[in-house]
C-alpha cells in the first residue's frame, strides 16, 4: 500500500503583494500550518506532512539564490526537493 504526502510552502511575497503592504497571515510550527482572517480574526490549523517556511528569513545573492540567514527558519529550494 502507498500513501500520498503532503507538502506547503509559505513563499516569499510578490512585487504587487510588496506594493499594497500585505500582511503574512501565515504561520508555521513544524509541520503545523495556521492561517489567520485578517478580517474577523478566525484561525483554522492545518497538518502536513511537510510544512516549509520561505516567507522570509533570507538574504538574495547576486545569482538570485536565497541563502537562509543564520538562524532562521528558512527552507531554500535545494531542501524542499
Amino acid at each position: 500500500m502507498t500513501s500520498v504526502k503532503v507538502a506547503v510552502r509559505c513563499r516569499p511575497f510578490n512585487e504587487r503583494e510588496k506594493n499594497f503592504e500585505s500582511s503574512c497571515i501565515i504561520t508555521m510550527d513544524g509541520n503545523g500550518t495556521t492561517i489567520k482572517n485578517p478580517a474577523n480574526g478566525e484561525v483554522k490549523q492545518f497538518a502536513f506532512d511537510y510544512s516549509y517556511w520561505s516567507h522570509d528569513g533570507f538574504d538574495v545573492e547576486p545569482n538570485g539564490y536565497m541563502r537562509p540567514k543564520p538562524g532562521s527558519n528558512y527552507t531554500d529550494q535545494a531542501k524542499v526537493f
